[in-house]
């Protein structure tokens, strides 16, 4: 009976058109606004299709198969070319380290965590701790939270600056490096922090940034204007190793993200889509992307006992002047 339902017709050109229509507003959201909210779960919708693909294999029903499979192979080609990142040559460079000498290298390990996430100030005080990051861009720091952090991090975080809000956009920057300079720019009423400071006698810069989600098309626009100012202040550090951490409030394959880190010269940290650790619901909205002049090492996702996502961690190391060029004129 239901093998005779899925062969007929009607109902294999209905789930052909789905099929369809889910790749559409994944590649082009804005052409349907009201359905545009799918983009954030394209990697969710590929392993729907796979999963499919592999029921209607087993019931025999060869159409819905190759239909349910092209769904899949063409989300899993447009995710791969729709992220930004060097996992080509981080993935050489772990080879080479195996079979070549050692060099002394300028490593930094930065952590992005968002306090809204969890619920638990002890498993956040411990994420804080044992992430190892260097320098800890910290978002959503209300009033509450700001001598907590204080009282929490000083012993390991020596310098730091804190920038309030009773809303969303409240930072801090915390760090086991004097911190050279701190800066504000804004884009409208919404705070974006500047932070520079040295490791190793090295310059290095860390762009804090806290955007709006995009519900709808007034929203979309602002997002794309926050994101265009910060290209407009990234253009301006003259190549300085630069890393730009943030809840983007956007998953790296939607189109703002793409147009940002392209028009910015960044490339993505994240290797993957979703980490497989977290629920099937998970949707990565936390970034941190970096200029060319740092290579990332690694990366990692933080939660609390309870499966909440409460941060990530990149681990980058500085290139040398010399290889970064060739790697520019290639």
């Amino acid at each position: 009976m239901l093998n005779r339902f899925l062969a007929h017709p009607f109902v294999q050109t209905t789930g052909a058109l789905l099929v369809a229509f889910g790749i559409f507003v994944c590649i082009f959201p804005h052409a349907v606004p009201y359905f545009s909210w799918v983009v954030n779960y394209a990697v969710q919708l590929m392993l729907l299709y796979f999963v499919s693909g592999v029921l209607f294999l087993f019931l025999k029903q060869s159409k819905l198969t190759f239909v349910c499979f092209s769904g899949c192979l063409f989300l899993c080609f447009y995710l791969k070319y729709s992220t930004k990142n060097n996992y080509i040559d981080r993935w050489r460079n772990s080879i080479l380290e195996n079979y070549s000498p050692k060099e002394e290298v300028v490593k930094l390990k930065t952590g992005l965590f968002n306090l809204s996430n969890g619920s638990d100030q002890a498993a956040i005080a411990k994420a804080l701790r044992e992430s190892g990051a260097d320098v800890l861009s910290i978002h959503e720091v209300t009033p509450i939270w700001e001598q907590w952090l204080e009282d929490s991090l000083h012993q390991i975080y020596p310098h730091h600056h804190t920038m309030v809000d009773i809303g969303l956009f409240g930072m801090a920057i915390y760090s086991r490096f004097p911190l050279a300079s701190v800066d504000t720019f804004y884009y409208e009423e919404i705070p974006n922090l500047r932070t520079c400071f040295q490791n190793s006698g090295n310059d290095f810069c860390i762009v804090s940034v806290h955007t709006e989600p995009a519900l709808n098309e007034f929203s979309r626009q602002r997002l794309e204007g926050h994101l265009e100012t910060i290209v407009g202040q990234i253009t301006r550090m003259d190549g300085m190793p630069l890393i730009v951490s943030g809840d983007f409030n956007a998953v790296s394959w939607s189109n703002e993200l793409q147009k940002f880190m392209e028009r910015a010269g960044l490339l993505q940290s994240r290797l993957g889509f979703m980490d497989i650790q977290r629920t099937i619901g998970y949707v990565p909205i936390d970034h941190i992307f970096h200029s060319p002049r740092l290579a990332c090492a690694d990366f990692t996702n933080f939660s609390d006992k309870n499966g909440n996502h409460l941060g990530i961690t990149s681990t980058f190391q500085l290139n040398n002047l010399a290889t970064h060029v060739k790697k520019t004129a290639q």
